[in-house]
């Protein structure tokens, strides 16, 4: 899963994004750290774009 970092971490700044696993991203997301990032797939297969990937 695609996160993107709303704090500064050991390995990431604030607004980096990075391709984790889904257990490492659904704690980061829990504890506020980070939020989905990109295309995401909703739960009616259709896909729900959750934020702009305006910096690449």
């Amino acid at each position: 899963m695609r996160i993107k970092y709303l704090q500064q971490m050991h390995d990431a700044n604030v607004n980096d994004v990075k391709e984790v696993t889904d257990f490492e991203a659904n704690i980061l997301i829990k504890t506020g750290v980070a939020k989905k990032f990109g295309k995401q797939s909703s739960p009616d297969g259709t896909l729900d774009k959750t934020e702009e990937n305006t910096e690449e």
